[in-house]
Formats: structure tokens, C-alpha cells, sequence
């Protein structure tokens, strides 16, 4: 695994543990009332990790998976079966602070299939706009990419087909690939700011 989260001293910080999450700032981000940042990081760790021994697991079922690691992780099941309310939201992709650290995670990953969206995303939208103009002949071309679009998101989402959290990954792919726009780099020289980060 990238972070194994049992290597992690028992009461100790993950942030403190793996000082290299700490360099990004969303992993910092106070997820919200009723949930415990080292907890939540355990459980983003066992769910979307590639090598999770969880993903062994229960290779298809994510929810089981999303359950299973949510309980091991320390988040405490109320009355009635269920997490309590924020953890229940964040399972659902309701929480936008939950949803940018698991993106950050999968990212961090680094591999082939990240810089595949990227390129498969930038060939469909030029595509779309032949299309738009009235050249129809690659249609099936553009619905190709589409199918492989969909399949390599949730592979690189652990299949996890959550609405909330494909969104917030396609929204953060987005502005990764206009920021790297000729147009966006010599803006952000012009403004000061360092223009290709990480």
C-alpha cells in the first residue's frame, strides 16, 4: 500500500506518521464535525488504496468494502445499525472536503491510468467540437471514448460509481488539464505564481 495505516502507532497521527500527507493541503482539512481526520484517512486508505488488502476483498462489492473499512477504521456504528450522520454523508459523497481528499489520494497514485483520463478526456472534447461542427464521421470514434471514459474512471475510483465523488473527480481532471493551457501558464507568470505545481 501507498500509506499502510497499520504502521501507524496506535493513537498516533497519520499526518505525523507520513509526514509527505501533510504537504498536501487537503489532506489537513478539518473533514467536519463528528469525524475524526486520522480515522477518515485510515478509511480512504483501505477503500481506494490500489494494493488495500480490502480491495482483495471484496473486489466487487464496493459498498461491502466501504462498510467493512468504515467499522475497522474506528468509526462507531449508533442505534439502529447505522454511522452517524456526518459519516453516513461523507459515504454517500455528501461531503465535498471527504470527496477532494479521496481525489488527492487517487492521484498520488501517479500511474498510467490518471494520465489516460486526462489524454482519452482532451480527444473527446475535440471530438464533440468536430461534431459540433457538423463532421459526424467520427461518431463512433467519440462513442468508443465515451465507454472507455466511464470504465477507466471507475477503475481508477476503485469502482466506486458514487455520483458525488465521479464529479468531483472529473471537476478536478478538468481544471488540471485547463491549467496546463499555454494560455493558463503565461497568465499565471503574469499574476506571479508558480505555474505547474507538482
Amino acid at each position: 500500500m501507498l500509506f499502510d495505516p497499520t504502521k501507524v502507532p496506535e493513537g498516533a497521527s497519520i499526518l505525523k506518521h507520513y509526514k509527505e500527507l501533510a504537504r498536501h493541503k487537503d489532506f489537513r482539512k478539518d473533514p467536519g464535525v463528528g469525524i475524526d481526520n486520522t480515522k477518515l484517512l485510515q478509511y480512504i486508505f483501505c477503500v481506494y488504496d490500489r494494493m488495500s488488502p480490502y480491495r482483495k476483498k471484496y473486489t466487487t462489492d464496493i459498498l461491502k468494502r466501504k462498510l467493512e473499512a468504515c467499522h475497522d477504521s474506528g468509526f462507531e456504528v449508533i442505534a439502529g445499525g447505522d454511522f452517524s450522520p456526518p459519516v453516513e454523508d461523507f459515504l454517500r459523497g455528501n461531503n465535498k472536503i471527504v470527496n477532494a481528499k479521496i481525489i488527492e489520494f487517487v492521484r498520488m497514485h501517479r500511474n498510467y491510468k490518471y494520465a489516460y483520463q486526462i489524454t482519452l478526456e482532451t480527444s473527446y472534447y475535440n471530438l464533440m467540437l468536430e461534431i459540433a461542427e457538423g463532421e459526424t464521421k467520427n461518431l463512433k470514434e467519440m462513442k468508443s471514448i465515451q465507454a472507455d471514459l466511464e470504465e477507466n474512471l471507475l477503475d481508477m475510483l476503485n469502482h466506486d460509481n458514487n455520483p458525488y465523488l465521479k464529479d468531483a473527480m472529473l471537476r478536478y481532471m478538468e481544471d488540471e488539464r485547463l491549467n496546463l493551457r499555454p494560455e493558463d501558464i503565461a497568465k499565471k507568470q503574469q499574476d506571479g505564481e508558480q505555474p505547474l505545481v507538482n
